[in-house]
């Protein structure tokens, strides 16, 4: 699949299950970006979150 069947202008099912997988992938915390230029989808990206422990003893 190419860049520019990601169209903004005509969202079509692969893009859709490309950002379902984002959301699948986050483990817990985390976000999903969808980067657009020119009405066309250049990037997904993916970011979990670590959370620590802030309960000191």
């Amino acid at each position: 699949m190419s860049i520019s069947d990601y169209s903004t202008k005509r969202v079509r099912d692969d893009l859709l299950d490309e950002v379902k997988l984002a959301l699948k992938n986050i483990r817990g915390w985390g976000s999903v970006e969808i980067f657009v230029q020119n009405f066309k989808v250049t990037q997904i990206t993916e970011r979990n979150i670590k959370k620590t422990d802030h309960n000191i003893d």
